[in-house]
Parts: structure tokens; sequence; C-alpha cells
């Protein structure tokens, strides 16, 4: 975060700046005006609009740090599948999706969005809100709105690798693999061992289409 705050600072003032982190102590440093040479910045040098501008920077900066962060930590679940319940759904037919994840000592909250046409065609507009159901994670992006930060997370009902993550999750068994679906209707499956007959039928019950292995 130093070396960006200095970039930041240096285009701020037009004046090369370096900051470092010194223990718990930020030291700044600042070109002289003849370019001989660089101090140290006391903060009691600071003008009311340095300070200003430096607190800005500052912020914006440690933002930014946060939400790189955060969105380093979300990216695992890039890839997996969660359990959600609907919290809304949106006049195109998109389901709002609320999820929860499990850390240190806590469970967190989280929303995420599956499109109409990551839905299976008998999902489409028949899906409520309350009901829970298996998602797959398909991206999970950091977007800027002006000055605020967020986090993306497409779910999906219709990609293949829900099929196997769902057998795998409820067997216990790697070795499991989707060749081909058609969502709602058909799921092929090839495995190096043998999947329980119940667990075949959990996840025909929770897709709502056959699963022929």
């Amino acid at each position: 975060m130093a070396a960006a705050l200095s970039d930041s600072l240096t285009r701020a003032f037009r004046r090369r700046v370096i900051t470092c982190l010194d223990g718990d102590h930020l030291r700044i440093y600042k070109e002289e005006n003849s370019g001989g040479g660089i101090r140290e910045i006391d903060y009691q040098d600071l003008s009311r609009d340095d300070i200003r501008l430096f607190r800005s920077r500052f912020e914006k900066e440690l933002m930014k740090k946060k939400a790189l962060d955060e969105h380093e930590y979300l990216s695992t679940l890039q890839g997996t599948i969660v359990r959600g319940v609907i919290d809304r759904v949106l006049d195109d037919g998109s389901l709002f999706v609320l999820f929860f994840i499990e850390e240190l000592f806590s469970s967190r909250e989280l929303y995420a969005l599956c499109p109409l046409h990551l839905q299976s065609p008998r999902e489409r507009r028949a899906l409520k809100r309350g009901e829970a159901r298996f998602f797959f994670v398909s991206s999970v992006r950091l977007v800027r709105i002006e000055r605020v930060f967020r986090h993306d997370i497409l779910l999906s009902r219709t990609n293949p690798r829900l099929t196997e993550a769902l057998l795998v999750k409820l067997s216990g068994h790697g070795g499991i693999r989707c060749v081909r679906r058609i969502a709602g209707k058909l799921s092929l499956v090839v495995s190096t061992t043998k999947i329980p007959r119940e667990t075949v039928k959990a996840v025909s019950r929770e897709l709502g289409e056959r699963i022929v292995v």
C-alpha cells in the first residue's frame, strides 16, 4: 500500500513523494523544489490543504487495499458450490441469492446473482423467494462504481460442474465427471467408483433432471 500511496501523492503534489511504514509509523519523504534531494516531512510542517489531501489519498488507498484483499479471499469461492436461499426474484427473472460462508469464529452472509439464462429452463420464473438451492459459483468480480468497490458474485444452475460437485459432496468420493448436461433434463456422468443410488437420487431431485451414470 505504501508504494501505491507514494504514486498517488506524487501525482497529487506533482513532485516525487515516497512513503514507507516504519512499524506503526508512516514516514513521508518529498522531493525538494530545487530537485536537489529528498527530505522527510514533519506532519507539523504540512498545511491544512496538504493534510486534507494526504488524508483523502490515504483513505482511498486504504479502501482500495481492503477491497483487493477481500477480492483475493472471495475469489477462492469461484469454481465451488454454495447452498443459498432466494432472497428476491427480480423483474427480469434473475435470482438475488443469500448464502453463508464459515469463517474462523463466525459465519458471514454474502449476496450473489443468478441470471435467468443461468437457470435451467424448467426453473426459470418458477423458483420462489425463500426456496433453498445449490448453486455453482461461476465468477467473482471486483467492480468499482464511482468511489465504491463491490464484489459481483455470479451463480449458475446450469453448469455441468454443479452436477459433479453435488455428487462428490454427497457421496464423499472423487473421480466423478459430468461429460454432458442438458440442464433440467439430463446429466451424463462417468465415475471411477460406484456412486450410491441414494446420492444419485438426491442430486436428481435437487437439479430436477435425470442422472445417468
